[in-house]
């Protein structure tokens, strides 16, 4: 039996799949997975082609559904949620996979993980980074005492720039692999505005001056804002025409006063037929994030004046439900982060003894990061307490 290393196998499991495909036609059937030590372990049998599946599943049952079965699929390796199955038809001939919905959310667990380990560390490193600028820009003499201790100093910031650097390669490793997976699942179709953008007609508009471009900066802090705002800019003759894939700007074109319900909402995993459903509603997806941190969708749909006003969901409960997963979501993320900046700051201000010192650097970063991560949990805050007084009223 040979052993092979892989450490970064779930990062991308199609690419892990083709590579044990591979090995299968060079004479290498993959035969058992350490998920511990990362290991591969494969068995010497002649030349043979097959393809394997990785799936992901905290019930996941060693016997396969008789809809796989039926397929050629076999269940090889099951080691805790992880199960690898092979098939040996080709692949075109096969109707049926084992779904990757697992694979998906467990991808999107890992990099909420990294997301704050990252803000984490990047804070930690903030803060001696500032207090080391700020002697810079003073006269005070640096005085560097000798110690067998700096070693572990040392060794703190290696490990911490180590796993920065990791966190930032899964990250965009595990938001590639997702993106693609979902295309190929079609869990998240898009069709954004942004898709077949007619370049021409865009360069039309603008010379005409028909062309308008708003800014706006955090409003997933603030959707409800965002909706009455689209929607009087419609009833202003400013007709959306697209969003920038980052989401932040706006593009509108200058036609006729509209009524269009505009429905900003917030997904951690959209499920199986969440955009068709809604399509089906006669709704239209005016922007759809890619970012695995942060799934939002524009919604927008168009009625009459003397049509009731539509609403993507039914009833306030789901909205408020919808609104404290944000709130939530969002202040796990920051709040940690206010109280430490806060407690840079005290710090800082307890060790300074003139005003000029108080007016440092490092003083000024501790503060605008308070400033603006505070302002952040009162957005949110406030956005729900909105809807729970529009809930009871």
């Amino acid at each position: 039996m040979k052993k092979m290393y892989n450490p970064f196998w779930s990062y991308d499991v199609i690419k892990t799949e083709q590579w044990l495909s591979k090995m299968a036609h060079s004479g290498l059937t993959f035969a058992e997975l350490n998920r511990w030590t990362r290991c591969f372990y494969f068995t010497e049998t002649p030349t043979n082609s097959r393809i394997y599946r990785i799936a992901y599943d905290k019930l996941k049952s060693p016997i396969l559904p008789k809809t796989l079965q039926v397929e050629g699929w076999k269940a090889i390796a099951t080691k805790g949620k992880w199960q690898v199955t092979t098939n040996n038809r080709p692949e075109q001939t096969i109707r049926n996979f084992p779904t990757r919905d697992g694979v998906i959310k467990h991808n999107q667990t890992i990099t909420y993980l990294f997301y704050g380990l990252l803000f984490y560390l990047i804070s930690v490193l903030i803060a001696p980074i500032s207090l080391a600028f700020s002697y810079l820009f003073t006269d005070e003499s640096i005085v560097v005492e000798e110690s067998p201790y700096w070693i572990v100093t040392y060794l703190f910031f290696a490990l911490a720039i180590g796993l920065v650097l990791l966190g930032i390669y899964s990250i965009i490793k595990i938001t590639k692999t997702n993106n693609i997976l979902k295309n190929s699942q079609v869990i998240r179709a898009t069709t954004q505005l942004n898709n077949g953008i007619d370049t021409q007609a865009e360069k039309h508009l603008k010379r005409s001056g028909r062309w308008v471009t708003k800014i706006r900066l955090g409003w997933m802090y603030s959707p409800d804002k965002l909706e009455k705002w689209l929607e009087s800019m419609e009833q202003q003759g400013l007709n959306l025409y697209r969003v920038s894939k980052i989401g932040t700007v706006f593009h509108f074109t200058k036609g006729q006063p509209r009524y269009i319900a505009y429905r900003v909402d917030y997904q951690r995993q959209p499920p199986a037929g969440y955009f068709s459903i809604h399509r089906e509603a006669g709704w239209r997806d005016c922007f759809v994030s890619y970012s695995n941190l942060e799934n939002w969708t524009i919604w927008s749909q168009e009625y009459k004046e003397n049509q009731q006003r539509p609403q993507l969901y039914s009833d306030y409960f789901t909205r408020i439900k919808q609104a404290k997963k944000i709130v939530f979501t969002y202040t796990a993320f920051f709040l940690p982060f206010t109280l430490l900046y806060l407690y840079f700051l005290v710090n800082n201000l307890n060790r300074q003894t003139e005003l000029s010192q108080w007016l440092s650097w490092g003083t000024f970063v501790f503060m605008l990061c308070i400033t603006i991560y505070g302002s952040l949990l009162v957005k949110l805050w406030t956005y729900y307490i909105r809807l729970k007084k529009q809930a009871t009223t």
